[in-house]
């Protein structure tokens, strides 16, 4: 494990964990292992526990009196739920974005798009799915609404989860996120905030679609 300064043990410990499970290297419904993951990342079981509330507060792990720690079970429904609301808030956002882009406020988003480009022409999932959420967080910081932001921030790892488990399913998904995004800034170039709810919508309805067929199959998998 790689640790940063400037985050705390508990802090680095939680995003450790929240990786694997975006990734899908903890599968919902997993018991974790407090006392293996302290061995493994030698910090104490206080640490693991403290981390594990944290990853709670972040919709990754549910806890349970007597059972300890899980990692969140990610169902259709849970996929809709998400969704409904994290779209109403990325919608507010771009819309905000095509409202008060100034000088060079969007070449940032371009060269994001420049390197999720390369990344889709080599086939590299890793790196474009990384891309895509500095393009996310490069967004967010355009909600210029405290409470919009934390509850942005919030949602992050679940964002992170459900987009993931999209991409993975292969290049057709990669690129067609990738026209999304491109379409995405020229409308937001030409302040067309009508249209830009529209596509968000439509978009948006699609890939809530394709998490929850993802959550289904996962389900039907028994989470393996």
């Amino acid at each position: 494990m790689s640790f940063k300064a400037n985050d705390s043990l508990t802090e680095q410990i939680a995003q450790y964990l929240e990786q694997r499970i975006i990734l899908g290297e903890m599968k919902p419904s997993e018991r974790i292992q407090e006392l293996r993951i302290a061995a493994e990342l030698e910090v104490s079981r206080g640490s693991v526990r403290e981390a594990l509330l944290i990853l709670q507060r972040r919709h990754l792990v549910d806890i349970f009196p007597r059972r300890g720690a899980v990692v969140a079970s990610i169902t259709p429904r849970d996929v809709k739920d998400f969704f409904e609301l994290w779209l109403m808030l990325f919608d507010h956002v771009v819309c905000n974005l095509a409202q008060n882009w100034k000088n060079d406020d969007l070449a940032g988003f371009f060269e994001l798009m420049t390197q999720m480009d390369q990344c889709q022409r080599q086939g590299d999932l890793q790196g474009f799915y990384q891309h895509g959420m500095d393009f996310l967080r490069t967004l967010y910081l355009y909600a210029d609404n405290r409470y919009l932001s934390n509850a942005l921030a919030d949602l992050f790892p679940l964002t992170q989860r459900c987009l993931y488990a999209i991409l993975r399913a292969g290049q057709t998904q990669i690129a067609r996120t990738h026209r999304f995004l491109e379409d995405l800034l020229k409308v937001v170039i030409e302040r067309d905030v009508a249209r830009l709810h529209r596509m968000v919508t439509d978009f948006g309805a699609g890939y809530s679609q394709l998490a929850q067929a993802s959550a289904e199959a996962l389900q039907g998998r028994g989470g393996r």
